[in-house]
């Protein structure tokens, strides 16, 4: 008699995949299936995803908008008789500027592929399709999970500054 408590396939229906010790579990191995109420659940997400990244772009745009008025509220400044005073920190500024929407472009964009690669998937039941929108999603995630790290970081730098900074004032307050 032939031993099938751990062989997968339909003949075990008890089948439970091993722990992983180190191999990579590859879930084909399993046939995980989209089945009706999961794709409403996927269709629904892909709306709120579109809506939310087609938001962040329009933000983006007002970002440009603004940016586009500095610059040329400065050209502006710098023709007047007084000289002006903003000259000098307008260059690294924009630059700044145009980091900080690259940085918030990127991860809203990845929302929009998700959201957009998701409906294609479900439309026309596409794997491929489906596989490209869950690695926009994973891009998308991984980006806001590094940057929250970061942020994390900066606020702790930032009080030990502010405390460090307390400490030295109150040691030179009382010389």
């Amino acid at each position: 008699m032939e031993n099938t408590e751990n062989t997968p396939g339909q003949d075990n229906p008890s089948y439970q995949p091993p722990l992983n010790t180190g191999e990579q579990y590859h879930y084909e191995d399993r046939d995980l299936k989209i089945t009706g109420q999961t794709a409403i659940y996927l269709r629904e997400a892909a709306k709120w995803t579109k809506f939310l990244s087609i938001l962040g772009l329009i933000g983006i745009g007002f970002y440009v908008l603004a940016m586009i008025f500095m610059m040329l509220t400065t050209a502006a400044g710098s023709l007047g008789p007084l000289p002006n005073q903003f000259g000098a920190f307008s260059i690294p500024y924009f630059i700044i500027m145009i980091i900080i929407m690259v940085i918030y472009a990127l991860p809203i964009w990845w929302l929009y592929k998700f959201s957009t690669n998701l409906k294609i998937a479900l439309e026309i039941k596409d794997q491929a399709t489906l596989d490209s929108a869950f690695n926009f999603l994973k891009k998308h995630y991984k980006f806001i999970g590094i940057m929250t790290v970061i942020m994390i970081v900066f606020y702790i730098l930032m009080v030990i500054v502010f405390i460090g900074g307390a400490v030295f004032m109150g040691l030179n307050s009382q010389v």
